[in-house]
């Protein structure tokens, strides 16, 4: 007999919060996820059922009875295992006190790839005792499911079990290639209305910027769009169009002439990074970490 296709704990924990908030963008933002993410997970357990979960209308999303009697029955479930998996891990931290110097941190890739591995060796010159396990995926990550010391968030907080502290405000500003011949530098109206324009999944960040700059007329929706961030800044170092970096994620290509400002303006982003640990102490090497990035960050200009 064929097993029952089960669905991810991404979808489940999506239609809890989507169901407990009241809506996606709520639930979303419960979780850390925008309302998009949310609204896809949701749309894949929909498929994997066979019927919808929700009515979607130009008012928002209604939950049918199906998706309240199913919720009934899998939310239960969802805090049994968070339960389990609490007290597991508070043994298994337990077991590891006696000075295992370790600490597991859980970023997205580009923060890893573009803020966090340029400065580690600093940490790991200073404290060679201890061993630093860096769990980077795109994947919503749980502090205490994972097994990780801390997380870094990229969002705005509150997140529910976690404490958070400002790690690095999101400032926006358009990068071009030295090669995408700009004939000075270009008004709002070339940039919203000509240029071409490369998007990440955070695709209002364009909208923001513009407005932020003194821009009144429509918000520019054309252009290329990638999933991931780091191809947003190597698809404009191709000379494919103006992308928006994020505070300091670009500071290699900066650096290196790859990439330049396109416009001297920049503006604050709609989210940030933080620092995220479950409610409670930081073991001493987790503790010793999440203090080094806090003094690396205070230190960027």
């Amino acid at each position: 007999m064929r097993p029952t296709r089960l669905p991810s704990m991404e979808q489940l924990r999506a239609l809890d919060a989507a169901l407990r908030a009241g809506s996606f963008g709520r639930g979303g933002a419960a979780l850390g996820l925008t309302h998009g993410a949310v609204s896809r997970h949701v749309a894949a357990l929909e498929t994997m059922l066979g019927a919808p979960l929700f009515l979607r209308s130009p008012r928002g999303a209604e939950p049918t009875a199906l998706a309240t009697r199913y919720h009934a029955e899998v939310a239960p479930l969802l805090a049994g295992i968070e339960e389990a998996t609490r007290r597991a891990a508070s043994r298994g931290r337990r077991r590891g006190q006696e000075g295992a110097g370790e600490v597991r941190v859980g970023v997205v890739p580009t923060f890893a790839a573009r803020w966090l591995l340029p400065r580690l060796a600093g940490f790991t010159r200073s404290h060679p005792s201890i061993r630093v396990e860096v769990v980077a995926t795109t994947a919503l990550q749980d502090a205490q499911r994972d097994g990780l010391d801390f997380l870094v968030r990229h969002g705005l907080p509150p997140w529910p079990g976690l404490e958070a502290e400002l790690l690095m405000a999101e400032t926006l500003r358009p990068v071009c290639s030295p090669q995408f011949r700009l004939r000075g530098t270009p008004s709002l109206k070339a940039i919203a209305e000509r240029l071409p324009l490369i998007f990440d999944v955070n695709r209002d960040h364009w909208a923001g910027w513009l407005a932020a700059a003194g821009w009144r007329g429509e918000a520019p929706t054309n252009g290329l769009v990638f999933s991931d961030f780091g191809l947003t800044l190597e698809a404009a170092a191709a000379g494919l169009g103006l992308a928006l970096t994020r505070g300091d994620l670009a500071e290699r290509e900066i650096a290196s002439g790859r990439l330049v400002y396109a416009h001297p303006f920049a503006a604050p982003g709609p989210r940030a990074f933080h620092l995220a640990r479950p409610v409670g102490p930081l073991r001493r090497p987790a503790k010793l970490f999440w203090d080094w990035m806090r003094a690396e960050a205070a230190g960027v200009a």
